[in-house]
């Protein structure tokens, strides 16, 4: 439980990880949909760049990692939101948000002990 854990959070912290480093670089194709495709200001893309990449700090390290859980579903939540508003598919966010729970649930006693998902009876 503990390395499918460790896997699934490690893999969602490559994906935001990647997100961050490209936003902080401003890729020209994360640039053009920041201001085309999303309607963002380009002023902004940095900022939301490093709050990305501190959440993600938080998550990686035990000792904060469920502040940083939970600041990246907020940080999902904008990304559902982003995505209502214009009108595109929204899943992807809200699985992401559900690897960055299960990860953590499968690596955190303390979550699991929270959260269990079954009662004995």
């Amino acid at each position: 439980m503990l390395w499918t854990g460790r896997v699934l959070s490690g893999l969602v912290s490559a994906l935001f990880l990647m997100s961050a480093v490209m936003k902080l670089s401003q890729n020209p194709q994360v640039v053009q949909g920041w201001q085309g495709q999303q309607g963002y200001p380009l002023s902004t893309l940095v900022p939301i760049g490093i709050v990305e990449l501190l959440c993600l700090v938080l998550y990686a390290v035990p000792r904060t990692a469920v502040l940083g859980a939970l600041l990246l579903t907020a940080y999902l939540g904008g990304a559902v939101a982003t995505h209502v508003r214009i009108s595109d598919q929204f899943i992807s966010p809200i699985i992401i948000g559900v690897v960055v729970w299960a990860g953590l649930f499968l690596r955190d006693a303390r979550i699991r002990a929270l959260l269990p998902l079954r009662r004995d009876p």
